[in-house]
């Protein structure tokens, strides 16, 4: 009996051993184990907890966070302290402000060691009217209009004095409108066809990297997680960003006509670009560039005065140099030395790889709706010879059997643009009106051939191809510029002017106009009007800043 007593403590004993050495063997192993998932999920209990039970348990930490010495922006800094103040849950503050040595800086500036928590691109704009081009960091004097605080803010750091953040972007299309002389910083969400983007310092915001007033928030943090956090919540999701590989650029040039006079500098030089040596890089700078070709090529041409016009079939060279994607053939000169020539040329179009539309081979050729399509983007060009189809049997005027331009008629207006409107998301409709020849004796400004034509009523013509649905319609038949307005739900251009053409006798056909269509997430984003200026060389050029306030001037005045 003793025996089996004794045996029995001694079982229990062990026992009792074993129970306490595994016991401290797992508390020897817990605590360190404890101590790295603590330190390798950065103190995140949630995340411990999770470890554990396999169930989430959401703990938020409160995050203390300072302004750097030279944050001098009253208005954002309180913009800041307010939205983080926002920010609880289960009744604690995700974010508090404090003093002294804390889990986060944040700074306005790029400095050492600061990382980027939110950046935007804030563009000047002026009204689709406005005749401001340029403006700087300069202009602090300038009545300026924002839609947020950030930009605000910054601006009144910068110096501006005259800075209005307004409710909306209706109103701040509606008070541009009234203030010619205002410009407003935007994001690019915010872009419309009625406001009018300004070079920043120089630089055009939507042909590069610069030309807008940047706005950035740094911070300094020992924490990687507080620096995520904190950047979520002040960026937010924007609904602003910008790819600017999906812009498309389209450049549309004045009247073409390598005869006469510019055909003897040419041969004159030995040269086959000579017009568009100058210009024509500018005019490449696109994903389609287009030009209205009034003159067919003939390897035969002989060069002479008055209105019959050709080119040698070398001067094509020109176009290309230009970077010319599309020709437009809705021009009067076109068959002056029989359609033999013109579909000559129209087949040296093809085979250098140039598209075209407003005339053809014959009239079911002439009539076809060119379709581009660019990073998605696809565009519908429609063009007519209006004026030529007033009269009957015109030679200028495609047929059946031969070459020409394509004929007008509102019936078939209609259905080009329904048609078109129903294929492609953006409309380009381009008519060859009658020509302004109200032209003065002595170069001296005659205001007249810079409004449209009364008769035939060409404001009527290209508003009701607009109403029809087209959002963008050029007149390509002026020699001179004419003005350009905003109409319904498109935008009008009812002359572009010359661009290559001997015309140097008056102020008005020396001046010219480009044409640049941006285009965005399938619609018309902008429209920006270049000036260019011919001289005696017959040379075409941007214009100086002297020479483009005359024409703007007087563009406005023929609108007014």
């Amino acid at each position: 009996m003793r025996a089996s007593l004794s045996v029995s403590k001694r079982e229990r004993k062990s026992s009792m051993f074993t129970f306490s050495f595994f016991l401290k063997l797992f508390l020897l192993s817990f605590i360190p184990t404890l101590c790295f998932l603590f330190f390798e999920f950065r103190g995140d209990i949630s995340s411990l907890f999770y470890a554990f039970t396999g169930k989430y348990r959401i703990v938020y930490n409160t995050f203390s966070y300072s302004f750097d010495g030279d944050f001098n922006q009253v208005v954002l800094k309180e913009e800041i302290e307010r939205k983080l103040g926002s920010v609880v849950f289960n009744g604690k503050k995700r974010f508090e402000l404090s003093s002294g040595d804390t889990d986060l800086v944040i700074s306005s500036r790029k400095k050492d060691g600061f990382v980027e928590i939110y950046s935007s691109d804030y563009i000047p704009v002026g009204h689709f009217y406005s005749l401001v081009r340029n403006v700087s960091l300069s202009d602090v004097g300038r009545r300026v209009l924002v839609l947020d605080d950030l930009v605000l803010s910054s601006l009144m750091a910068n110096g501006f004095t005259s800075v209005e953040k307004v409710g909306s972007n209706e109103e701040l299309i509606s008070l541009l409108e009234k203030d010619s002389e205002a410009i407003g910083f935007v994001k690019f969400g915010d872009l419309d066809r009625r406001l009018k983007v300004l070079s920043f310092d120089g630089s055009y915001y939507l042909d590069g990297d610069s030309g807008a007033f940047s706005v950035g928030l740094y911070v300094l943090g020992r924490d990687d997680y507080a620096v995520s956090v904190l950047r979520g919540f002040l960026s937010g999701s924007d609904s602003n960003v910008f790819e600017r590989e999906a812009l498309v650029k389209l450049n549309m040039g004045g009247v073409v006509a390598m005869a006469r006079r510019l055909m003897s500098k040419m041969l004159a030089v030995g040269s086959t670009t000579y017009p568009a040596d100058v210009i024509g890089p500018f005019l490449a700078d696109a994903d389609l560039t287009h030009v209205s070709n009034e003159v067919s090529f003939s390897t035969g041409c002989v060069n002479q005065a008055g209105l019959r016009f050709c080119s040698k079939d070398t001067f094509i060279d020109a176009l290309i140099k230009s970077g010319v994607d599309i020709v437009e053939l809705t021009g009067n000169h076109n068959n002056d030395y029989g359609s033999g020539n013109n579909t000559f040329s129209i087949n040296l179009y093809k085979e250098k790889g140039i598209d075209y539309f407003g005339g053809g081979l014959d009239s079911r050729d002439a009539s076809k709706i060119l379709y581009k399509e660019v990073k998605g983007i696809k565009l519908a060009f429609v063009g007519y010879n209006y004026y030529d189809s007033l009269y009957r049997n015109s030679l200028v005027l495609a047929g059946d059997d031969h070459a020409g331009a394509n004929s007008f008629s509102d019936e078939k207006l209609e259905s080009d643009v329904r048609e078109a409107k129903s294929n492609a998301d953006v409309v380009i409709v381009t008519f060859q009106f009658q020509e302004c020849y109200c032209y003065p004796d002595g170069d001296v400004v005659y205001p007249i051939c810079y409004k449209p034509l009364a008769n035939p009523n060409q404001k009527e013509v290209f508003r009701r191809a607009v109403d029809l649905g087209a959002d963008i319609v050029v007149g390509t038949q002026a020699h001179q510029p004419q003005t350009y307005e905003l109409y319904g739900n498109g935008v009008i251009f009812y002359g572009l002017g010359n661009l290559f053409f001997d015309q140097d006798n008056w102020i008005g056909t020396r001046q010219g106009l480009i044409l640049s269509s941006y285009f965005y997430d399938g619609k018309l984003l902008q429209s920006r009007l270049s000036a260019t200026y011919m001289g005696s060389d017959l040379q075409p050029r941007l214009a100086t800043e002297k020479e483009a306030d005359l024409l703007f001037n007087l563009l406005k005045e023929a609108r007014d």
